[in-house]
């Protein structure tokens, strides 16, 4: 069973909480891959919280539905215009079925992240493509590491706090 960190408390103010993700420089260009991904054909969005993305994807004309884990998200998500009409299946993006298949599934914002295991994740995965249709895609966003983070020929830092000790 996979346990729900976004409650009431966390859903109340999530938009908030990261609203650099809500500005349309960071939602405009992932909607319109997602749209040109789509086509013609319906979308299903693992993890689809409070509709950063479903809302301004199902406003573009693609029939959009969701899975997602946390109830208190779908309340968000229903507050606002449109989200009474995105069909919402609560449960886990691992192993929760909706009918009909898709020509597109997709999971953004590192959320796959939050499947915290390897057999998690291949479940998800696995979930995803009983869910396409032949020829559909599944899309994963996930922001990538810098890559390289110490110094040249540097291997760690020791720190204490957010103030590094020194390098090593």
């Amino acid at each position: 069973m996979f346990e729900d960190h976004f409650g009431p408390e966390i859903a109340q103010s999530y938009d908030e909480s990261v609203a650099e993700m809500f500005d349309p420089a960071a939602v405009e260009p992932a909607v319109g891959v997602l749209t040109e991904l789509a086509g013609d054909g319906r979308a299903l969005e693992f993890a689809i919280g409070t509709g950063r993305i479903a809302l301004p994807l199902a406003a573009h004309g693609v029939a959009v539905c969701g899975i997602e884990l946390s109830e208190a998200m779908v309340e968000q998500l229903r507050q606002k215009p449109g989200g009474r009409e995105l069909p919402v299946t609560v449960g886990d993006m691992a192993s929760t079925s909706v009918e009909d298949t898709f020509g597109l599934v997709y999971l953004v914002f590192n959320t796959i992240g939050n499947l915290t295991t390897q057999d998690e994740q291949v479940a998800c995965f696995s979930n995803a493509a009983s869910h396409l249709e032949p020829g559909g895609c599944f899309v994963v966003e996930v922001g990538v590491p810098e890559i390289r983070r110490l110094p040249h020929g540097e291997r760690h830092v020791v720190s204490r706090g957010q103030r590094p000790l020194g390098h090593r």
